[in-house]
C-alpha cells in the first residue's frame, strides 16, 4: 500500500500559537502540531491531506464554540488559511 503523500502547510507563528493555546485542538491534534519546522519566520507542518482535513475541522469547530470574540476571530482566520491550503492540495491532485 502506498504511503500517503505529505504536504507542507506554512503557518505564521501567531497562527500556530492560536491553535496550541486552544486545549481541545492541542489535545486532539497533538501529533499533527508536535514538530513544526522553522523556515524564514514561518512554521512548517508536514501533513497528509486527511490530517489537514482533520485539523481544519477541529479549528472550525473550536472557532464556532469560542468563548470570546477575539478567540473566534483568531481561530476563524486560521481556519480560512487551512481551508485555502486544503483546497490548493485538492486542486493539485485533480490535475
Amino acid at each position: 500500500m502506498k504511503k500517503p503523500e505529505k504536504y507542507e502547510v506554512e503557518l505564521q507563528p501567531d497562527e500556530y500559537q492560536t491553535m496550541i493555546r486552544n486545549r481541545m485542538i492541542a489535545s486532539m491534534c497533538d501529533d499533527m502540531l508536535a514538530s513544526p519546522r522553522k523556515r524564514s519566520g514561518s512554521l512548517i507542518l508536514h501533513l497528509t491531506e486527511r490530517q489537514l482535513e482533520d485539523l481544519t475541522g477541529w479549528v472550525a469547530a473550536e472557532a464556532n464554540h469560542a468563548k470570546t470574540r477575539e478567540e473566534e476571530e483568531a481561530l476563524g482566520d486560521v481556519c480560512e488559511h487551512l481551508e485555502s491550503d486544503l483546497y490548493g492540495i485538492r486542486m493539485i491532485k485533480t490535475r
